[in-house]
């Protein structure tokens, strides 16, 4: 049984850890890595852990493997000094209830582990399937075959599988159902570690949602760095702005809120994450049409958390494998 994935974020890589053993699987990834939203981004000396800044783990099944030997030494817990801020309003102290964990020394250290051991072809982006005999025939924009594949997985935003799957997919009016919405990355390397008194802020009322000191987090030993995401309100009035503009209005929100100055900037970049958070899932685990031997798994399906991704991915991994889907 040959199944194609496309998506490398962490559905796509829980679904092929709990079944590659009873199927051959390739994941499909266009970007340059594995991880999906557990991302990191290098310039120089400095990294960047742009997309998902924790997860947190409330299930047996990810508990279990994020304490196997094996996977054990990629994921820290993190316990930030954090605060709320808000302009005009005295900052106050937050207390996380359960542990946050983050990869380690990258967010990509844990879906990196995940897929060693995997077919994954990078910077691949498949563009159409397409129907070959009992299959799927996957190919790339410029018409390249990617192989035939008895199913096809999509493990990503639930807009970019329903451009892939469109009418062929019997649940399409359910993938149509989840709403996502963006979020914009700030990213900014300083000539000097940041004299904050948090290491981590939650911000209300400005179109910056999220400050995080990136040294703060276990075993960075990178130069001085902060990371910001937007608000996903304001991202989605200002998704298709000029990346120019977006990085003036976040950076003069910002220096609105912390003692920061132009000068103590070295670099700036952003990242815009067109589907960054779950507003509204579908409500199943996963998706499946077995007659046409397609699937759908992601966060969206029944959350907004790193952890629902898994737990999509490995649900469908059972149900496959308990209806003797594989063989």
């Amino acid at each position: 049984m040959r199944i194609a994935v496309v998506g490398a974020g962490l559905a796509g890589l829980s679904f092929a850890h709990f079944l590659h053993h009873k199927a051959d699987i390739t994941l499909f990834e266009k970007s340059r890595g594995v991880g999906g939203r557990l991302a990191t981004r290098r310039t120089g000396d400095t990294q960047f852990d742009h997309g998902a800044q924790f997860f947190t783990c409330r299930s047996d099944i990810l508990q279990t493997l994020i304490d196997d030997v094996d996977f054990s030494g990629d994921v820290s817990i993190w316990s930030p000094k954090l605060i709320t801020l808000s302009n005009g309003e005295k900052p106050f102290k937050r207390e996380w209830f359960e542990p946050h964990y983050v990869g380690c020394p990258t967010m990509t250290s844990l879906p990196k582990r995940m897929a060693q051991n995997f077919d994954v072809q990078l910077e691949t982006r498949v563009e159409e399937i397409s129907r070959s005999g009992n299959g799927w025939q996957l190919s790339t924009e410029a018409g390249a075959a990617l192989g035939n594949f008895d199913w096809v997985v999509a493990a990503m935003p639930a807009p970019q599988a329903n451009t892939l799957f469109k009418s062929q997919f019997a649940h399409q009016a359910q993938i149509e159902s989840a709403v996502m919405s963006p979020c914009f990355s700030l990213m900014l390397k300083l000539k000097a570690a940041p004299e904050f008194n948090f290491d981590a802020a939650v911000v209300r009322e400005s179109p910056v949602a999220w400050i995080a000191n990136s040294c703060s987090r276990p075993g960075r030993k990178a130069a001085p760095a902060l990371l910001i995401h937007s608000s996903n309100d304001w991202a989605k009035d200002h998704i298709e702005d000029a990346e120019e503009d977006i990085k003036a209005t976040l950076l003069t929100a910002l220096m609105e809120l912390v003692p920061l100055q132009t000068s103590d900037i070295e670099d700036i970049g952003l990242h815009r994450w067109r589907y960054a958070k779950v507003e509204t899932e579908v409500g199943e685990d996963f998706l499946i049409d077995e007659s046409a031997q397609l699937a759908a798994i992601g966060d969206w399906c029944a959350g907004n958390r790193a952890e629902d991704a898994f737990l999509s991915g490995a649900a469908l991994a059972r149900h496959m494998h308990s209806l003797a889907l594989v063989d």
